[in-house]
């Protein structure tokens, strides 16, 4: 079991298409603080990517397997949206 199942879980229990968290909600939902990376970049060629749609990290994986995807992350204000993926 990854430290991301908690997350997976979560959003499987989710009734709306989009959820918009906190980064202290998801440390919350996962029982454990968000790698420094989370709070740094958003995506990029030379960097991790810890909010992208890519599977193949548990992190992504997490979220990918509950059929939503990043949307949205506000870096300032520690927040991101994601939305369940249509048509799976």
């Amino acid at each position: 079991m990854s430290k991301y199942t908690p997350l997976t879980e979560w959003l499987r229990r989710q009734t709306e298409d989009s959820v918009e968290l906190t980064f202290s909600e998801v440390e919350r939902i996962i029982g454990d603080k968000l790698p420094p990376s989370a709070r740094k970049y958003k995506s990029g060629r030379h960097c991790l990517r810890w909010w992208d749609n890519e599977w193949g990290a548990p992190e992504s994986d997490a979220r990918l397997a509950a059929d939503f995807e990043t949307v949205m992350v506000d870096l300032e204000n520690e927040t991101v949206r994601l939305r369940r993926i249509r048509g799976v």
